[in-house]
């Protein structure tokens, strides 16, 4: 039988005698204090796990990113760059902009969550959720098809700011534009069925974007 935890010791005999000699009350309080560090400890590297590698969508919106490991920063691509967030001691990573002179932060809320924010503001931050843990390879999509679908994005997020009585179609469009630019074909063909479903369940009889996605 292997030896009792230090938990089991201290409680195993019941309450503690605070009759017993004052002596004993300053080992039992630094044991205590070493049981909590410990919790404290786990707690923390419990936390301090990155995000789950693959691509994200902003909650309630169609802007999605790609996050992943290297080495020791976790790199998140956008449309239009790729930023290394560094690993910070409370677990989350971020990232500092010299353009804009602004820093960036990005914290792991579940296996499925992560929370954009900017560290030391008061500015609320954004919920984007795991829509695919696929990550494509440089094979999977070339520069040029990227910067076309990046266009054709731009061009429907253009058209959802200057007509609100379709702006839930244009977002769609935009947002399986903007995943074409990112992701595997695959992928993408997977996200653009969900765009077409929620489309659907608006009254949609056919895609606004055939040259996106089409039902």
């Amino acid at each position: 039988m292997g030896q009792p935890s230090m938990v089991h010791s201290i409680y195993s005999a019941g309450r503690p005698h605070w009759g017993h000699s004052i002596a004993h009350k300053p080992m039992m309080r630094a044991m205590l204090w070493c049981l909590a560090g410990f919790a404290a400890l786990w707690a923390g590297l419990a936390h301090a796990a990155p995000p789950t590698s693959g691509t994200y969508m902003l909650e309630g919106g169609s802007y999605v990113i790609t996050v992943q490991m290297d080495g020791g920063n976790l790199m998140v691509e956008e449309p239009n760059k790729t930023s290394p967030y560094a690993p910070q001691n409370d677990g989350s990573f971020h990232f500092f902009n010299p353009n804009t002179n602004t820093n960036y932060g990005i914290r792991k809320i579940d296996d499925r969550t992560i929370e954009a924010f900017k560290p030391g503001t008061s500015q609320p931050s954004s919920r984007l959720v795991l829509i695919s843990t696929a990550l494509p390879s440089a094979e999977d999509i070339s520069s040029s098809e990227s910067e076309k679908w990046e266009n054709i994005a731009n061009d429907y997020m253009e058209r959802s700011q200057n007509d609100p009585a379709n702006v839930q179609s244009w977002i769609a469009c935009g947002g399986v534009a903007l995943k074409r630019s990112i992701s595997t074909k695959a992928d993408a063909d997977a996200y653009a069925q969900q765009m077409a479903a929620m489309l659907r369940q608006m009254s949609a009889i056919s895609s606004p974007c055939p040259e996106v996605f089409s039902f």
